[in-house]
């Protein structure tokens, strides 16, 4: 029987620790983000758990989204992009057009099959999936963010495909990691760090739990992993800021064509579908497993 009694208290250097006490009767410390208790179960499972068949792979990201929602600062969100606005006129001009994609998936059909809109067009049809631009959109078509940060978020969700394909990996399960890094690395390298890190922070408590449990439950996809991240802050590094592309005036140029416009260069293209099959524990291959 192996030996699990570990190395004892002594092992462990104390210095730099200091022994607080606290009236309070609940776990408090010095983050909002671990004192709150849905965002810390929330990360914990994501974290740690494995890609089940009773919970979809993405089955996490409701909770930490509605978690860091409780946490964040909006007001200050807010008056930091105000503050971003006045020092560059062409992120204001772009709050100040509030472009908002309307078009369906039969809007695509007219573009040439190795296009942008294409390429989208033929994902869409052999998926039978349709274009959802927004749940609020969705109730209501008339609906209109109120705020700077519910416009970056809206534009946010209604490009992300396209950030796939730009980027060259698929929509499978590790191609997530490819458009959600490069749009951290890419506000870095664009905005202010102080309002980068708060535009960012949902995204890297999304893709972090990737790293963790690919470590721990499926090293044979760490490499493919790994090469999406560098991939992703080579290519969020260089391109123009990302976040203001108006893709529909590039659907009718080759992906190429379109990288070029955006300051992207050349980008190879990836494929690992088999390898997340393997990751997501054949939910890439099963659409019923996928749903559940």
């Amino acid at each position: 029987m192996a030996d699990q009694s570990g190395p004892g208290p002594d092992m462990f250097s104390r210095f730099g620790v200091a022994d607080l006490s606290t009236p309070s009767s609940a776990l408090i410390s010095s983050s909002k983000y671990l004192n709150n208790p849905m965002l810390r179960e929330a990360m914990a499972t994501a974290l740690l758990r494995r890609n089940g068949r009773d919970r979809r792979v993405g089955w996490d990201s409701q909770h930490i989204v509605r978690a860091y929602w409780e946490v964040r600062d909006t007001g200050r969100i807010n008056a930091m992009l105000k503050e971003a606005r006045v020092a560059d006129a062409k992120l204001d001009a772009w709050f100040e057009e509030r472009h908002i994609s309307t078009f369906r998936r039969d809007d695509l059909k007219k573009y040439p099959p190795d296009s942008l809109g294409g390429v989208f067009h033929a994902y869409l049809v052999s998926q039978n999936l349709d274009i959802d631009l927004d749940p609020n959109l969705r109730r209501d078509p008339n609906w209109r963010p109120d705020t700077d940060l519910q416009y970056w978020e809206l534009r946010s969700a209604q490009t992300h495909d396209f950030e796939h394909l730009l980027a060259g990996v698929g929509f499978d399960y590790l191609g997530e990691m490819a458009p959600f890094w490069m749009r951290i690395e890419n506000y870095f390298a664009h905005l202010d760090a102080e309002l980068a890190g708060e535009l960012a922070a949902v995204h890297l408590l999304l893709v972090l739990p990737m790293f963790t449990r690919t470590m721990l439950h499926y090293p044979r996809a760490w490499t493919a992993l790994t090469e999406y991240t560098r991939h992703a802050t080579e290519l969020g590094r260089r391109s123009g800021p990302l976040y203001m592309a108006k893709y529909e005036d590039l659907f009718e140029l080759t992906l190429p064509q379109a990288r070029l416009k955006l300051g992207m260069g050349e980008v190879p293209e990836y494929d690992t579908m088999a390898l997340s099959d393997y990751w997501s524990e054949g939910a890439q291959s099963n659409p019923e497993i996928k749903a559940m």
